[in-house]
């Protein structure tokens, strides 16, 4: 399963359909949604955010204990 498709079936089982913002995952499972896509620090690299249009951007270089550096686009804008 992609991660948008699983982004798709959390926002479908918890009722974000529609509300915008992104779902971030961490190894295939949806962590959280965020409304807005921020704050590195705060998730591990490794993660992935999928907004409902099926952007995604990936928490990149730092580590576990003091997060990621920087979201990078996965795909062009």
């Amino acid at each position: 399963m992609t991660p948008f498709e699983t982004a798709q079936l959390w926002r479908q089982a918890n009722g974000y359909i529609g509300r915008g913002g992104v779902a971030v995952l961490f190894n295939g499972e949806v962590q959280s949604w965020v409304n807005t896509l921020r704050n590195p620090e705060h998730w591990q690299p490794g993660c992935i955010a999928v907004d409902e249009e099926g952007h995604t951007w990936t928490a990149i270089a730092g580590n576990e204990r003091d997060g990621a550096l920087m979201w990078l686009a996965n795909d062009e804008l």
